[in-house]
């Protein structure tokens, strides 16, 4: 096996980037810093840097790793916090999906989804939920559906702390099905102003709300709070 290998590549959106390649490796021979990431401008010489998997992670890098079809070493790196320790370059070999989806694919239709594991999901949110990562639980938004939604609102109960509490309201906010319903009452009595908007949507099942709640760019707890008693819901 090669100490270098190839976790995926890809282009930059629109017709300025189309001569740009990121590009994601893993190092077997580095475990101090075993991902690295690359740009390059035609045949230009690219710039990069080496990371380690927490580094990796983090969100400036949110952008080139779903170009590179690489958004699961998010969610490893989660997990890797989660577990307290320090996954070596051959246990991220080991947990790559079987298949990663391309970077930039043809546009579905609107009806349609790309594959996803679902258990792989479903772990990656728990373990994102546990440590408060909120912008991992950002990423997994897109990929809920109805069954990973259920098996997740399995876990939540009302005696849990604010700050797990609020993790689930983060990742369910624009949900309304019947099953989210019991967490957002619940959710309206939650000391930050964001969970407490994010309830007064659901539940009123008007997403187009939140935007009448801010001020200066964020959500204002007095609007909210009136907002809550205007509806007849406290």
């Amino acid at each position: 096996m090669p100490a270098a290998i190839a976790l995926g590549h890809g282009h930059p959106p629109g017709k300025a980037g189309e001569n740009t390649l990121y590009d994601v490796h893993l190092h077997l021979d580095s475990p101090a810093h075993p991902i690295s990431m690359g740009e390059q401008w035609g045949s230009a010489s690219g710039i990069g840097g080496s990371f380690t998997l927490q580094a990796t992670a983090e969100p400036r890098h949110a952008e080139h790793l779903k170009i590179c079809g690489c958004e699961w070493l998010q969610w490893l790196a989660a997990e890797e916090k989660r577990r307290g320790k320090v996954f070596t370059p051959e246990e991220i070999w080991a947990r790559k999906p079987a298949v990663s989806p391309p970077a930039r694919p043809t546009a579905p239709k609107a009806s349609e989804k790309p594959p996803i594991d679902e258990t792989e999901v479903i772990e990656t949110i728990r373990a994102a939920i546990q440590i408060g990562e909120f912008e991992i639980l950002e990423g997994l938004r897109d990929h809920l559906n109805e069954c990973i939604i259920r098996a997740v609102v399995t876990d939540w109960s009302s005696d849990l702390p604010w700050s797990i509490k609020d993790a689930y309201a983060a990742l369910l906010q624009d949900q309304s099905g019947r099953v989210v319903r019991p967490l957002f009452r619940d959710a309206l009595n939650s000391p930050t102003p964001e969970t407490r908007a994010y309830a007064l949507c659901v539940l009123r099942e008007d997403f187009g709300l939140f935007e009448s709640l801010l001020s200066d760019g964020g959500v204002d707890a007095a609007k909210v709070n009136a907002a809550i008693e205007n509806a007849g819901l406290r």
